[in-house]
């Protein structure tokens, strides 16, 4: 796996921002390695290349993905969090949702106020954060009445550097009890373990590592 900057787009720009943003890349036989399934649209050809802040938005604006996915998931969709929820509705508010999700990455890019969304994972890793990189998320979009979507990102340093390894629609409200979610979680430990391998734990220290 790799990473990259998308925000902001400049070598220059990246060197004086307050704020970068990245995301990570994985290749298709680290993503099996994962959990994903060897069949499955994130491993398609037509995806894989794209880092994990642009691949959900490409997966979720297909409604191939959005159906297929509701009907693996349909025994989900009928307890009681999503209340019966229809697939019709379903792919109608995730598709409503992403031009709104999207906008309001970009303003909290240019803003510098990615922090300002940012929750810890693990609540117990709140203190950790003064001195190493964590686990967050970042809760965007509804469907239905449910706060739906969830971005996962390394916080390599608080407020200036973080570092997005991949998303998910929420369907369980427990995140180790749902397929996707389980998967998102072992993406993050995975870019976590590559950052500490590489000794990156500051912004400074990422940017030099980009740019190496």
């Amino acid at each position: 796996m790799d990473f990259d900057i998308i925000y902001p787009e400049t070598k220059e720009a990246i060197r004086k921002a307050q704020c970068i943003v990245g995301a990570a890349y994985f290749t298709g036989e680290e993503l099996t390695s994962l959990g994903v399934p060897a069949d499955a649209y994130e491993v398609d050809e037509v995806f894989v290349d794209d880092n994990e802040f642009e691949k959900p938005f490409k997966l979720w604006d297909s409604t191939k993905y959005l159906s297929n996915f509701f009907k693996a998931n349909q025994t989900l969709f009928e307890d009681e969090y999503w209340k019966g929820i229809t697939e019709e509705r379903f792919v109608e508010d995730v598709t409503r949702s992403l031009n709104r999700i999207r906008s309001t990455f970009m303003n909290l890019f240019l803003n510098n106020e990615v922090y300002t969304k940012v929750e810890p994972l693990d609540k117990t890793d709140h203190e950790l954060r003064l001195y190493q990189s964590i686990p967050v998320k970042i809760k965007q979009g509804w469907i239905g009445k449910r706060l739906a979507f969830r971005f996962y990102a390394i916080e390599v340093e608080e407020k200036k550097c973080y570092i997005i390894t991949g998303a998910a629609i929420k369907i369980h409200k427990d995140m180790k009890k749902a397929p996707n979610t389980t998967i998102e979680k072992a993406k993050i430990d995975q870019a976590l373990k590559k950052l500490r391998s590489e000794g990156i734990d500051t912004k400074e220290e990422f940017i030099n590592y980009f740019f190496s």
